[in-house]
């Protein structure tokens, strides 16, 4: 025989319900709890007023009128024995007035007492106390006087009238200790109820303390935790360990979730992958790149420069032999082999911008743009240009690449120029957001129109004819692909005031402190 299967046991279920699940019936019990205890601490302190009530409205002036009555006879008595001793109406008064109010108090007390029988059975016993001792003593007495006797000769202190009065008190006393008992019945109940309102306080109290403690426990068990392992895990793959499985922890809500993230994990993984093997083919490029590269310096070069000796040499030595044309066809064989040799040149220059492997420094860009100026020299002396600059700032960058930068701009300046000599002004001014630096290039010169302010920095775009203006038509394409590699970006101001050209671009400012 087998053994039937263990039902799972209350923490096994639970561990199997959803965070929803566990929070709705965590709010649910604590609310039934507190319900049930409002209500109780409600009824608890609906009987400390009710009892609080009996005793202060009703037992109290109860037990005050049960006392009240007997002053009440006693004040008849004394009346009556005033009138039996003077004879004169006046002295009866109180006798008549007491009675009167015997008789308000013993309304006020029955009322007081309606439902309790043996109060009333009390009052009732002395209220017909009272009546026989006013019908067999007081009354007969007050007749006789009435009737001429003489006050020595009455027997007022008669052992029956005596018998019946102490009647009274003992009714009197009755009555008292009966209201009494149910006066302190009522203070009594009324303790309980008091009682009881703190008992089910303080039970809220350590109910909602509870509840706190165990809100914080699931809290920390069911949310905090596994946030926390899932958020230690997620580090880990993200501090270099794409290896690192995430492992669930939790409700399902974060087993789903842990699932997710693992899911991610593995793609990036996978993407990481790809990416390595991309970079490894990046690297295997590159490598194919600089051989092009040298190849394109050295084996390339070396026959233009070949040719261009050749046809020079050819030209010298045979110069008797050879006619006007033959000495254009070298001549232009030379252009050609010279334009060229500019043009490997330039792509070259092209080709390893953000390839390089010198890593970004502070640049003075003053150092930069004189370095520029040094490269020009040749070129400034000819064409008598002035070049001026102030309060050029320090940013992040190549040196090497942002001093070809400020020889392209300030070299095309200087190449297309009018009858004016060329003036070239570089500014730079501290951007308002993302601490760029943005440098302004300006010249005197032919300028360019507005309508070619993209077409320019394309590669082997020229607006004018080569016999006007020299070049290969990649200056600017250099200028954009350098400045783009910094960060940056480049334009043509197109609202700049006439003459000449005005070149805005930015880059990133170097470190805090530098200017």
């Amino acid at each position: 025989m087998t053994a039937a299967p263990r039902a799972p046991g209350l923490a096994a279920r639970i561990r199997g319900w959803s965070l929803r699940r566990r929070v709705a019936a965590g709010s649910a019990a604590v609310a039934v709890l507190l319900a049930l205890l409002v209500a109780a601490i409600v009824a608890s302190l609906a009987g400390f007023v009710a009892r609080g009530n009996d005793v202060v409205y009703r037992w109290e002036p109860a037990a005050a009128r049960s006392q009240e009555l007997l002053a009440d006879l006693v004040n008849q008595e004394t009346g009556v024995r005033g009138y039996a001793l003077t004879g004169r109406d006046e002295s009866l008064q109180p006798y008549r007035d007491y009675i009167a109010q015997e008789q308000r108090d013993e309304a006020t007390l029955a009322r007081l007492a309606g439902g309790h029988a043996t109060v009333l059975n009390r009052l009732e016993a002395f209220r017909s106390a009272a009546l026989q001792w006013r019908a067999a003593t007081a009354e007969p007495l007050i007749a006789r006087v009435r009737s001429g006797a003489a006050a020595v000769h009455l027997h007022v202190d008669d052992a029956s009238d005596k018998a019946r009065f102490d009647l009274i008190r003992s009714r009197a006393s009755e009555l008292t200790q009966a209201v009494d008992t149910v006066a302190d019945a009522a203070r009594h109940d009324r303790r309980v109820s008091l009682n009881l309102l703190i008992a089910a306080l303080i039970v809220a109290a350590v109910i909602v303390a509870a509840a706190g403690l165990l809100t914080w426990w699931g809290l920390r068990w069911w949310v905090l935790g596994p946030i926390d392992h899932l958020a230690a895990q997620t580090r880990a793959v993200a501090r270099g360990r794409p290896d690192a499985r995430i492992s669930p922890r939790g409700p399902p809500e974060f087993l789903a979730l842990s699932g997710d993230v693992e899911t991610m994990r593995q793609s990036g993984a996978d993407m990481l992958t790809t990416v390595e093997l991309a970079r490894e083919e990046l690297a295997r490029s590159n490598a194919d790149l600089e051989q092009f590269a040298y190849v394109a310096s050295h084996d390339l070069s070396e026959p233009l420069r070949k040719v261009t000796n050749f046809c020079q040499l050819l030209e010298r030595q045979y110069s008797p032999q050879l006619d006007d044309k033959a000495r254009q066809y070298i001549a232009f064989a030379v252009d050609g082999a010279k334009r060229m040799q500019t043009l490997i040149n330039d792509l070259l220059a092209l080709s390893r911008v953000g390839r390089t492997t010198e890593s970004f420094v502070a640049v003075d860009t003053r150092v930069a743009l004189k370095g520029a100026l040094a490269d020009l020299e040749r070129r400034i002396a000819e064409s008598g240009a002035g070049v001026g600059y102030v309060d050029l700032p320090t940013v992040r960058g190549d040196p090497t690449l942002l001093t070809a930068l400020f020889e392209n701009l300030v070299a095309n300046a200087i190449k297309y120029h009018d009858d004016q000599p060329p003036l070239v002004a570089v500014t730079a001014t501290r951007g308002a957001a993302m601490r760029m630096w943005t440098f302004t290039v300006s010249d005197n010169g032919i300028g360019i129109d507005p309508q070619y302010a993209e077409r320019i920095f394309t590669i082997f775009q020229r607006l004018h004819l080569r016999d006007e203006y020299g070049g290969t038509g990649i200056g600017l394409a250099l200028c954009r692909k350098i400045v783009e590699y910094h960060g940056g970006h480049i334009w043509l101001d197109t609202h700049a005031p006439p003459p000449g050209a005005t070149f805005r671009f930015t880059l990133p400012e170097g470190p805090p402190g530098d200017h």
